[in-house]
């Protein structure tokens, strides 16, 4: 199942949106896996170079949320973009699929060019090269690259794959580095149109986004403040490279 183009993982018990979503996806070059339960989104999405995966949640099932929160407990696929396809008479799964982690929600139906533009910002963009694709506005701080326009992460030199929520929680707190961030501006940040995300999400989303940055570097940057929120704090790390360079006292001159 390697290929070149870019594949779309799709969750669905349902053959006829199923397909409706492949000529969508396939007539923009992608190439889409189909899945149908939990177990099985997680295996493939776990063994194949997936791109996002679009979980479809219809009225009467249960298994989205189940299955969101197993992607992003799952080290090699909590940082794929998930999507939820939320149909008639299932929105009360949209509050469900934010506590379970989902990083966009659409509800049915929704344009193809709009759920084509979310793909290309977080697919496309990301891998994209060449003199075309921009530089765009990099922030940088204690070994970490983030290029907005790319929606791109570095960790000295690694890629380090983030999914939206993380991305732009990420970019909040390097925008403001060093300084004490509360949980309510990263709502805002990383839902803008979400204000009613609790803070025990935030918490969720800011563990993940360490448990990707520590996978690069194996420092944590992120720093709890209390009663306050979190801060990116790059000291701790720049003590540790000073103690790992210092030469040895038993190392003679």
């Amino acid at each position: 199942m390697n290929s070149a183009r870019p594949q779309i993982l799709i969750g669905s018990t349902d053959a006829d949106y199923y397909l409706l979503l492949v000529h969508i996806l396939e007539s923009e070059g992608y190439q889409v896996i189909l899945c149908s339960g939990v177990e099985e989104i997680v295996h493939f999405a776990g063994e194949y170079d997936v791109g996002a995966i679009l979980l479809d949640c219809r009225s009467g099932e249960d298994w989205a949320p189940a299955a969101c929160i197993k992607l992003k407990q799952e080290p090699r696929t909590f940082g794929i973009t998930t999507v939820g396809l939320i149909g008639p008479g299932a929105e009360s799964r949209f509050i469900d699929l934010l506590k379970a982690g989902i990083d966009e929600n659409f509800v049915r139906p929704i344009a193809p060019t709009k759920l084509l533009s979310f793909l290309r910002d977080r697919i496309l963009l990301p891998h994209a090269s060449g003199p075309t694709a921009g530089d765009g506005h990099i922030l940088a701080y204690a070994g970490i690259e983030l290029n907005t326009n790319r929606h791109s992460v570095k960790c000295f030199g690694l890629n380090v794959h983030l999914g939206p929520i993380e991305f732009r929680l990420l970019q909040f707190l390097m925008e403001n580095r060093e300084q004490a961030c509360s949980r309510a501006q990263l709502i805002e940040a990383g839902w803008p149109e979400r204000r009613f995300v609790d803070a025990k999400t935030v918490n969720v989303h800011i563990g993940r986004l360490r448990k990707a940055l520590s996978a690069a570097d194996g420092a944590d940057l992120i720093r709890t403040v209390r009663s306050s929120g979190y801060m990116l704090d790059g000291s701790s790390q720049e003590q540790s490279q000073h103690k790992q360079h210092r030469p040895s006292e038993a190392t003679g001159g």
